[in-house]
């Protein structure tokens, strides 16, 4: 929607800027009188790159390619193609974000201590901040992808998907709580954001079970006559939201490419074929005839 300029690359990784982040300059320039505004989000945004920044390292390592990072007006974003292999993937990607900032934190205040530069302090408490407010356990930020990771070692992937969402929309209503208390004009800005990417998240979760069927064990079970795909894990094959909605789908690999095509069955005089999708949970997905 929003033309994105390239500004080059950092190990690796080409990093763009979204036009919407050279409007949040604008309104800092406004709101904070001037120079001292822009600084304070250019400081804030090299935070949060270095942030991002974390998180693509940690994918790469883990075997998940990330196409860039991006910052925008909500934030930064690792623009993954590909969801991790397993939970404890997910998990270890989700939280190297937030242990970045929390040491750039340690190191803005440690120095800060020491040379007496107030501007290192300053950095020191908008990495905190990004911390904090990156674990909250609700999607789609960090703390929210570590949520769900977790609840599908006992749920299928949708129902762990809902209940993260659900948690995450009790965090949109206190903040519009807070925002009227406090008066925080922020607080009024993240509370609708939280509940829209919520529901696409809802929505990208169910697209992908009608589609696959997996839970959190990894493995994969076939059987022909009535063929049967259990325990696709949800990480290993697709595409999904993000942090701060920064993560880039691509097609998953569809569960019929497995199969033999119909014709094969036609050309051998065989009847059609009933297929039956369903999770480990015994939860029907998908049924056809082919």
């Amino acid at each position: 929607m929003f033309r994105s300029w390239r500004l080059g690359s950092l190990l690796g990784f080409p990093v763009e800027v979204n036009a919407t982040f050279l409007m949040l300059l604008a309104v800092m320039f406004i709101w904070f009188g001037g120079l001292i505004g822009v600084m304070l989000v250019l400081l804030a945004f090299a935070s949060v790159l270095l942030h991002e920044l974390g998180h693509a390292v940690v994918a790469r390592a883990l075997g998940v390619r990330v196409s860039g990072i991006e910052l925008s007006f909500f934030g930064g974003a690792a623009k993954m193609v590909e969801l991790p292999k397993s939970a404890n993937h997910e998990i270890a990607i989700a939280a190297a974000g937030p242990i970045v900032s929390l040491a750039l934190a340690g190191a803005g205040f440690g120095l800060g201590a020491m040379t007496g530069a107030g501007v290192l302090t300053l950095v020191g408490w908008i990495n905190v901040v990004i911390a904090i407010f990156n674990l909250i356990p609700a999607l789609p930020m960090d703390g929210g992808r570590i949520l769900r990771a977790l609840l599908t070692r006992k749920l299928d992937y949708v129902r762990a998907t809902d209940v993260s969402v659900t948690v995450a929309r009790v965090f949109a209503v206190l903040f519009v709580v807070a925002a009227v208390a406090w008066g925080s004009f922020q607080l009024l800005l993240l509370a609708p954001l939280l509940w829209v990417m919520g529901t696409q998240e809802r929505m990208l979760a169910r697209a992908m079970a009608h589609r696959y069927a997996y839970d959190g064990t990894g493995y994969t079970e076939r059987r022909h006559g009535e063929v049967e795909v259990l325990g696709r894990d949800p990480f290993g094959f697709g595409g999904g939201g993000g942090d701060g909605g920064g993560w880039q789908g691509r097609p998953l690999r569809p569960w019929w490419a497995d199969v033999p095509p119909p014709a094969t069955h036609a050309s051998a005089g065989a009847p059609p074929r009933r297929v039956v999708i369903r999770q480990r949970n015994g939860r029907l997905i998908l049924e056809v005839l082919e």
